[in-house]
């Protein structure tokens, strides 16, 4: 069976990490979450003193870029990649509100996007990649054979993120989530360098109303037809 690239793109919140993860895992593909990786650097960021509050030090963290080192590794327990800064496990560090506020902010740096579109496309070299983000399909990926577009209801997306920080024991207000959620659309959509569009070729999927099973099922068909082709 011949392996293909799929990428997966949309707005923040929207579920487009676990819906590639569970993907990859059942058709045995290599899973990339792009979104961590620049979540990633945003933490390297704020730990080396590149934020001033909401102000970025622009050419401080330029400098350190050299430095960053992004890479994941395979958790028995929760049967899912992790994501490591410098050899340093990070999955739950990333994940925050504090670096959920900056991160639309390092992301549309031209130096950050250049370095991360560079080892994201290393790791998508020999095809049988699941990957996903915000330019995967436009950018990264262009010519990736199955292309998704992922979308839900801003309210949705604040509650889903809210669960989820909860459940992780974390301290979280509803109306801030839903507050970043939309500043981080209208960030991804006009940032100069690799905008969040939808690609031409993606299929769209607004997932608002879908279980978990129900996306995932969507998902493995839109796979098996593209296969088939």
């Amino acid at each position: 069976m011949r392996k293909i690239t799929i990428a997966i793109d949309g707005f923040s919140s929207c579920g487009k990490s676990t819906m590639a993860k569970d993907l990859a895992k059942t058709i045995g593909y290599v899973y990339v979450d792009s979104g961590a990786m620049y979540r990633a650097v945003t933490l390297y960021a704020m730990e080396h003193g590149c934020f001033d509050g909401e102000r970025l030090d622009v050419e401080k963290l330029r400098g350190m870029m050299n430095d960053i080192r992004i890479s994941f590794q395979f958790n028995p327990e929760t049967c899912k990649p992790d994501t490591y800064l410098n050899n340093r496990k990070v999955e739950n560090l990333i994940r925050s509100m504090e670096v959920s506020e900056r991160v639309s902010i390092v992301a549309a740096l031209d130096f950050v996007r250049a370095e991360m579109v560079a080892q994201q496309q290393a790791f998508g070299k020999e095809k049988g990649v699941v990957m996903d983000g915000r330019d995967i399909g436009t950018t990264v990926f262009p010519d990736a054979e199955l292309k998704i577009f992922l979308t839900a209801s801003p309210e949705i997306r604040a509650q889903r993120r809210f669960d989820e920080l909860k459940a992780k024991g974390q301290e979280a207000n509803f109306e801030d989530i839903l507050e970043n959620v939309k500043e981080r659309d209208y960030l991804d959509q006009h940032r100069e360098v690799s905008p969040l569009v939808q690609a031409k070729d993606a299929i769209l999927l607004d997932n608002s109303n879908l279980t978990i099973e129900q996306q995932n099922e969507w998902l493995l068909e839109q796979f098996k037809l593209k296969i088939e082709d």
